[in-house]
């Protein structure tokens, strides 16, 4: 088992991978996507910090205020991503330290295709798997886009570097 602590700095990490990621944008391919029916690399930017404020609607098992709150998250970002991942992120570490270390295996929470589970695989199976895999998501499109110097260092410790050999 893992600690409130632990699940925290896990977290904080996948978001500090993204925001070095961020600093890799070309501005000028912020239209890029690599099929018409996906998300632009800007619509993706938008996105990621709404991986956050889901919690809001995981801890109140109230999906009911989702689509304006989200739109504003995504406004925000488009106007400065590092200060709104920075906001959901300050939020999601208030909102999960105040949780009950009992609610996360025994309080049920409702996920959005109408499924029930525990509060704790909620978390992990919604900010924390989501903002992993979209860290993944946002760097392919940045090598797609042409920034052939990323490597495993960018997506996994979120610094410029060489790889050993």
């Amino acid at each position: 088992m893992f600690t409130r602590e632990q699940f925290l700095n896990s977290v904080r990490h996948e978001v500090n991978v993204i925001k070095h990621l961020h600093t890799k944008v070309p501005k000028d391919h912020l239209d890029y996507r690599p099929t018409p029916k996906q998300r632009s690399l800007q619509e993706l930017l938008e996105y990621l910090p709404v991986n956050l404020a889901v919690t809001k609607q995981l801890i109140a098992d109230d999906w009911s205020d989702v689509g304006a709150n989200f739109q504003q998250i995504r406004e925000d970002a488009r106007k400065d991503f590092n200060a709104t991942m920075d906001r959901e992120l300050a939020m999601f570490v208030e909102r999960v330290n105040k949780i009950p270390e009992a609610d996360f295996q025994n309080k049920l929470t409702t996920l959005p295709g109408g499924n029930k589970i525990p509060l704790g695989d909620a978390l992990l199976g919604f900010p924390f798997k989501f903002l992993a895999a979209y860290k993944m998501q946002l760097f392919l499109y940045l090598k797609s886009c042409g920034r052939e110097e990323l490597n495993t260092f960018n997506c996994w410790m979120g610094a410029d570097g060489d790889m050993p050999s």
